[in-house]
């Protein structure tokens, strides 16, 4: 990577922080919730930053075993299933459906008990 320190990691947690402690308790309660909002998005953000590469070819991965296509989308994969040309009893759907949810999580909300569960 071509820049150093501070990542874009870094930055959005240092304004995530910095939200959290000192402008949060200054709000009134509906701007707080916004602001809950608002560092929930951020977090979001920051997780793909941080994991997105890893997550995508975990899936891209699965979908190639299971499509054998150039073309590797969701959008692909449901005309595929549409068509009939893939099972939905498939193993290697199911597999692919678990492995899509479980990372769309990790990056959307980590903390759901579901996706703790999952990754025992």
């Amino acid at each position: 990577m071509i820049f150093d320190r501070p990542t874009s990691s870094e930055l959005i947690k240092a304004v995530m922080d910095f939200l959290d402690t000192k402008i949060k308790d200054e709000l009134p309660p509906h701007l707080a919730f916004k602001l809950r909002i608002t560092n929930n998005v951020l977090g979001m953000v920051q997780r793909e930053i941080d994991q997105g590469e890893a997550l995508q070819q975990e899936v891209y991965d699965a979908m190639q075993n299971l499509m054998h296509s150039d073309e590797l989308t969701t959008k692909k994969l449901s005309e595929l299933i549409k068509d009939g040309k893939i099972d939905l009893k498939d193993e290697d759907l199911k597999d692919l459906l678990a492995i899509l949810s479980k990372n769309k999580i990790a990056v959307d909300n980590p903390n759901y008990s579901t996706y703790k569960k999952l990754i025992k």
